[in-house]
């Protein structure tokens, strides 16, 4: 999560699949619920377009 740019999303991505093989529908749950629908979250180089003075959260305002 987080990642600078979408090629440190990529190779963080092959590290989770290579580190969870043995699990294979954990892998694949992750990838069709989270990964793939959210992408564009988990990866601050779509975040960095907007300014945002480093503010990455909404729960200020879920508080009110």
């Amino acid at each position: 999560m987080d990642c600078p740019t979408e090629i440190d999303y990529d190779d963080c991505l092959t590290k989770f699949e290579i580190t969870c093989s043995s699990w294979p529908m954990f892998v694949d749950y992750v990838k069709q619920t989270w990964l793939i629908p959210y992408k564009e979250r988990f990866v601050k180089a779509s975040t960095n377009k907007v300014m945002h003075l480093g503010n990455t959260t909404t729960n200020e305002y879920e508080n009110c």
